[in-house]
């Protein structure tokens, strides 16, 4: 899972400011993955960064995966930065 997650970050470069993605990945070498998932998704949600419906649905099933308890703000909100098409926004 910990890996998950920071491919799951790493998919934001470009989108998301680079110095906030670091931080927030790193979080899962302290052994905090799931607050590294929520904190991405939470920079995602602050910079109206677009997502593709992949992306979407790969941010739900890792929010699934946690049981619901790391992200469940953003990741209401980030339906809303869904780009339609494609299988990347970036």
């Amino acid at each position: 899972m910990s890996e998950g997650i920071k491919a799951f970050g790493a998919r934001f470069a470009g989108r998301v400011d680079a110095e906030k993605l670091r931080f927030a990945i790193e979080y899962v070498d302290y052994g905090e993955s799931g607050l590294a998932f929520e904190t991405i998704c939470d920079y995602i949600v602050e910079e109206d960064a677009p997502i593709s419906e992949e992306e979407y649905r790969l941010a739900v099933e890792i929010f699934n995966d946690y049981g619901g308890k790391w992200g469940a703000f953003s990741i209401e909100h980030m339906n809303e930065l869904i780009v339609k098409g494609g299988g990347s926004a970036s």
